[in-house]
């Protein structure tokens, strides 16, 4: 569904396995942001960005227990890049999404698929007449408010029903055509990045903010992470696809548009020079389920030895 440029291998990795925009108008930590680089570069985010592993989504089925009679939920789908994954399922898929030009892109995407129904909405104005047995966000649940946001899906969710988070997180490769495009960073957007850093010191920063997301879910009072897994895809990207790939990172595409475009010349430059760049993305799945719902399984189990 999304452009698997240059896609070399895949690696998974299994930690836990527990059995038991119109103008986008999105909400970001409790206020109204217009967010121009999920929309308006529409096409160079479903052009570039990576997708999700085939076994992903049948982790997610089998986790979840879906059947053609299952009900999902997915917010911010936006250009389809998992919805087809999902409508692969068999299951009914309603899928929301507040970017109209991502929107056009996803219902084209999914138009063969007659289980899908995509609608233009934001997740907090979203006003659904039926609950649903799985909802799940794919790479956006931290754009939406933190306030009441659990509340809000669990509000939603059938009993026994669960919440599946999915984030894409991009690493560096420790090589020269990484360091050449860190300098850049450093030379062309000081105020943004006033440091020079290095691969580990990027990586540390990546790893530290997807710690950052898991232990929030681990945190929170409503919800039990039942399933963790990770896997890892190495993803390489030419002279024209990695520019593109850059304009879809909300800190590139809000700077100054002659700024940005020389920024995007050099990295294009530094990538010619060198003939690819490597970029480790490591997708991470927590299935959760209500936390009280939970308890009960446990104070109820099935079998037994």
């Amino acid at each position: 569904t999304s452009s698997k440029s240059g896609r070399n291998e895949e690696q998974i990795y299994a930690v836990l396995n527990t059995s038991c925009e119109r103008r986008t108008t999105m909400m970001f930590k409790g206020g109204n942001i217009f967010n121009a680089s999920f929309d308006v570069f529409a096409n160079d985010y479903h052009s570039v960005r990576p997708g999700y592993p085939d076994s992903l989504f049948e982790d997610i089925r089998n986790q979840c227990g879906i059947d053609d009679s299952s009900s999902l939920l997915e917010i911010g789908a936006g250009s389809g890049i998992a919805t087809v994954g999902l409508a692969k399922l068999g299951c009914h898929i309603v899928a929301i999404e507040p970017g109209a030009h991502l929107i056009a892109i996803a219902r084209k995407q999914t138009e063969k698929f007659k289980n899908v129904e995509i609608f233009e909405e934001t997740f907090e104005n979203f006003q659904p007449s039926n609950k649903f047995d799985v909802i799940l966000a794919f790479t956006a649940f931290h754009w939406l408010s933190e306030g009441d946001r659990y509340q809000q899906i669990l509000n939603l969710l059938k009993s026994y029903g669960s919440l599946v988070l999915v984030w894409n997180s991009f690493f560096q490769s420790d090589l020269p055509v990484t360091v050449d495009i860190n300098n850049a960073y450093n030379e062309f957007l000081p105020d943004i990045y006033p440091e020079k850093s290095s691969v580990a010191d990027v990586n540390e920063g990546v790893l530290s903010k997807l710690n950052r997301r898991e232990q929030e879910i681990v945190a929170n009072p409503l919800f039990y992470p039942v399933f963790l897994r990770k896997y890892l895809t190495t993803y390489s990207y030419d002279d024209q696809t990695y520019p593109k790939l850059l304009n879809t990172f909300p800190k590139i595409v809000e700077i100054e548009e002659e700024k940005r475009s020389r920024f995007l010349e050099r990295i294009a430059e530094i990538i010619k020079r060198h003939g690819k760049i490597s970029v480790p993305v490591l997708t991470t799945l927590i299935i959760c389920q209500g936390k009280n719902c939970f308890l009960e399984i446990m104070a109820n189990p099935k079998g037994g030895i």
